[in-house]
């Protein structure tokens, strides 16, 4: 099985002012790329997914929105941010490997 891929952050830590509209960055290197997804992880809840977007198309869930704006990279706006979204929010590679 072929597969290999590799992903990047970008602001280990973000603050923000509740309601002030906020964007995180996930930048990946995949074959075959399939899909990402967004998760949020939280001690109170465990981990949570909160969005998914294929093919890289744009996608949104209520205040979640993923955006492809080039090859390799999905940002994640989180429109109108509440005390509750205080999260690790992780981005998860999907792909298709080759045999």
């Amino acid at each position: 099985v072929y597969c290999q891929f590799s992903i990047q952050y970008q602001n280990s830590s973000v603050t923000i002012t509740e309601g002030e509209p906020v964007t995180l960055y996930c930048g990946y290197k995949v074959s075959n790329f399939y899909g990402l997804r967004w998760l949020r992880l939280n001690p109170e809840e465990g981990p949570v997914s909160i969005l998914n977007a294929a093919l890289e198309r744009n996608t949104s869930e209520g205040r979640f929105i993923a955006e492809f704006p080039s090859k390799g990279i999905c940002l994640l706006h989180i429109k109108d941010p509440r005390v509750s979204d205080s999260a690790l929010y992780l981005c998860s590679v999907e792909a298709q490997c080759m045999n």
